[in-house]
């Protein structure tokens, strides 16, 4: 292709068929004829993948996973970031019926160890930092080499030199191992002899399984379809881009494909559309904002902590190319919705910063903030998609409540998961019948339902704290504390205290200060901003708040020093 497209104004719209939404590999067929085969899919560190490339490299891979046993059924774990292998597998093992089980890269042995056995695979791709976690496992590791997709040029030779300088010391497996190219070169040998068998999943059997985050429990692997993988595809094209989407249009993939959010909104829906998926293997602030100048990015889905770290980057740039921008996955300041907006310049015509909720559970996104919004409220997370029913309940109840009161969110909708995989008990607990003898899924957060079926988010349910025999919300003290001048980040949980119950405040601050002074500046604005049940008896100054790997704030670290 002569010049790389960025913007096609001979728009044509996608209709999506029952035939074209019965699997993923079907809606990956779909974005690509739509494209055309010398569009780029995927674009890695400069290096342009075309959907023709990428759907030959799917069916190599199909082939050569067949040749080392996979079979309908079974279960293939992905254990890698965002690399092309990791896109390139999904596919793979949806076009021949398999399972994919999408484990996070950085995991311990033992939470390896769990996903594998509970699945019972026997095949792993690992990249370079965690093959050796497979020595003691009955798998076959595929080994992904992080450069193996580099650019072919001087830079590229250069980038693979430095990277295996770097991870020189990472250990292998002791067992059985095989490379992705062998894979690959296997696969496309059988090709040459016979063809793939017939595509016959259905949009009800499992696509993936993810693994919760683990923030409020022990992690559970969730199954979700191809039914609800798609509908959300579908449903953020239509109400995205009205269905339109300019070919070549770039979409930056840094949340990780192991989460829902990550696989579904970020790599799916703009490959089921003919876009352009940029990938990133890990989070750099710097080389993030760099990438949406200079690669005129259209659409940017992240998390609040990712988004914060970018800001200084990207203030004073030229956004225009950005089309939408979406944060979930974590509690969203207005603070931080209203700097966005400011430098995306929505007061003229730019994009605007829209905040969503999702989780694991409903396929990792489910509501979102309206177009042209007049105005965001603290905990604003928007409306449901299409087809997604909502209502709260008396928490630990299928007793349904009035709206506006706060209560336990439960939804209803295409995307929700079929259950945790070989866990009866907690698919029980929250996929529950209500009175009107539908199956609704219990969210564990607590909301309130305004006007428009807009959804107010106030804190996980296990967050929830009772002082004085009153309902006291972490995040929304948070909230309010992180506008105090002195704090940059904050942590709120109950502690014992005489025979109640009151509020610790963990924070970093903006400036270093004299610790006592910091305290009682930041316990001053507290008594003047905040009711008295949400007042902190005690603050602890953190050099760093600790964050999980899906770059939350890990409270239960916290919890822990208590």
């Amino acid at each position: 292709m002569s010049a790389r497209i960025y913007r096609n104004d001979s728009i044509t719209n996608l209709e999506y068929s029952d035939e074209t939404k019965r699997s993923l590999y079907t809606m990956l067929t779909y974005g690509g004829t739509h494209a055309g085969p010398e569009a780029t899919a995927i674009q890695y560190y400069n290096n342009h993948i075309s959907y023709a490339s990428l759907m030959e490299q799917v069916h190599a891979c199909a082939a050569g996973l067949l040749r080392h046993g996979v079979k309908k059924g079974d279960f293939v774990t992905i254990f890698l970031p965002n690399i092309p292998q990791s896109v390139i597998a999904v596919y793979a093992i949806n076009r021949i019926g398999a399972i994919c089980n999408l484990v996070h890269p950085l995991s311990t042995k033992d939470e390896l160890r769990y996903a594998v056995e509970l699945t019972e695979s026997r095949i792993v791709l690992t990249f370079e930092l965690n093959e050796e976690h497979c020595s003691d496992l009955d798998v076959e590791v595929i080994r992904c080499k992080t450069p193996a997709y580099f650019p072919a040029n001087i830079k590229g030779r250069i980038m693979k030199t430095v990277y295996n300088h770097k991870v020189r010391h990472a250990k292998k497996t002791t067992g059985k191992a095989s490379e992705w190219d062998e894979l690959l070169a296997e696969g496309r040998e059988s090709l040459k002899i016979t063809h793939l068998p017939p595509h016959d999943v259905r949009p009800e059997d499992t696509s993936v399984i993810m693994y919760t985050g683990g923030t409020t429990g022990p992690s559970k692997g969730v199954m979700l379809s191809n039914g609800a993988e798609n509908y959300l595809a579908t449903e953020l094209i239509s109400y995205y881009v009205q269905g339109h989407p300019h070919i070549g249009d770039g979409f930056l993939a840094v949340l990780p494909i192991f989460h829902a959010f990550g696989l579904t909104v970020c790599i799916h829906t703009p490959l089921a559309s003919g876009m352009r998926v940029v990938l990133c293997p890990r989070f750099d602030a710097k080389e993030c904002a760099s990438l949406v100048v200079k690669e005129k990015m259209a659409f940017l889905c992240g998390v609040p902590a990712m988004y914060e770290r970018m800001y200084p980057y990207l203030k004073g740039k030229d956004l225009s190319c950005v089309k939408h921008q979406v944060c979930g996955g974590d509690r969203v300041t207005l603070d931080l919705a209203y700097r966005y907006n400011d430098i995306l310049g929505r007061e003229h015509g730019g994009a605007e910063f829209r905040p969503g909720y999702g989780l694991t559970e409903a396929g990792g996104a489910c509501v979102i903030t309206d177009v042209h919004y007049t105005s965001l409220s603290e905990g604003g997370v928007g409306v449901p998609f299409k087809g997604t029913e909502i209502c709260v309940v008396a928490p630990g109840t299928t007793d349904v409540l009035p709206n506006p009161m706060e209560g336990e969110l439960c939804m209803i909708g295409p995307a929700i998961m079929t259950g945790y995989y070989k866990n009866p008990e907690e698919t029980a607990a929250v996929l529950r019948e209500h009175p009107d003898g539908r199956v609704w899924l219990h969210t564990g957060d607590i909301v309130s339902i305004e006007e428009g079926n807009n959804i107010n988010f106030r804190c996980r349910y296990k967050r929830l704290v009772k002082v004085n025999g009153y309902n006291v919300y972490p995040l929304m003290i948070e909230a309010v504390m992180e506008k105090c001048p002195v704090i940059s980040q904050s942590c709120a949980m109950g502690i014992p205290w005489k025979t109640d119950t009151r509020i610790k405040l963990y924070v970093t601050l903006k400036h270093k200060m004299d610790p006592e002074t910091a305290i009682k500046d930041i316990i001053s604005f507290a008594k003047a901003n905040l009711n008295h049940w949400s007042v902190p008896v005690s603050v602890s100054i953190l050099d760093k708040m600790p964050l999980t790997k899906m770059n939350k704030t890990d409270y239960k670290a916290l919890e822990k020093q208590e």
